[in-house]
């Protein structure tokens, strides 16, 4: 009677096992890059669709002022500054939060908070309950607001001509930018996606003062005419 023969399982050699061990790998890497870049694309997003109700903001403000534009850090003894209420209908606390532009601005805004003035992670970070939400809504919004250009800064002197305050004295609206993307290190908060003002570079800097290029080398900005 003969004995049927079968094939033996022939096993992985080492070599055999390392191929497909940095193939995994390979695979895996470049499911993460991916992974990666979808997130950073999305965050993008949601960034572009808060500096277009930015932008919105900036020209309903400019109608409702007769073409005078918001000004970036006021002088504390303006009236505005007083004025200024937060999301609750109270005084923004501390009163100097209102000399940057968030508390002044939220109204045209609908006070949007968070998905407006802060989105992605900056959203998340601090908890309506902050005692110190007022001024960290007023210190680090996610766009900074490029006030040596636009609207004006009452710390620093302008030359003459060098800023935009009237909307009817700017020649190409389209060219300039009015916020763009900003980042702050806080010695408590630790990193954060935002920053009240952004600052255009200056002598060997070849980026500005709190601003991110955190979108591949980019930054996400409105311009004057309220386009992002």
């Amino acid at each position: 009677m003969r004995i049927p023969s079968f094939p033996i399982a022939r096993a992985f050699t080492l070599v055999e096992l390392l191929v497909c061990v940095a193939i995994i790998g390979l695979l895996a890497g470049l499911g993460n890059a991916a992974y990666q870049k979808a997130t950073s694309s999305s965050r993008q997003g949601v960034e572009m669709s808060a500096a277009r109700t930015l932008g919105q903001a900036l020209q309903l403000y400019i109608q409702d002022n007769d073409g005078t534009i918001l000004p970036g850090y006021l002088d504390p003894r303006d009236s505005r500054v007083a004025d200024a209420r937060n999301d609750k209908g109270q005084p923004v606390s501390p009163s100097h939060a209102a000399q940057r532009y968030p508390w002044r601005l939220l109204p045209y805004m609908n006070y949007q908070v968070r998905g407006g003035i802060w989105v992605n992670k900056l959203a998340s970070q601090i908890p309506d309950s902050d005692p110190y939400r007022d001024y960290l809504v007023s210190l680090v919004p996610t766009l900074g607001m490029n006030m040596a250009y636009v609207g004006g800064d009452s710390r620093n002197i302008q030359a003459p001509g060098r800023c935009a305050t009237r909307i009817n004295r700017v020649t190409h609206p389209a060219g300039l930018i009015a916020f763009a993307s900003g980042q702050y290190e806080d010695p408590n908060y630790g990193k954060m996606d935002g920053y009240f003002e952004v600052k255009p570079p200056t002598g060997s800097s070849s980026s500005g003062a709190g601003l991110a290029t955190r979108y591949n080398g980019k930054a996400v900005v409105v311009t004057l005419d309220g386009h992002a």
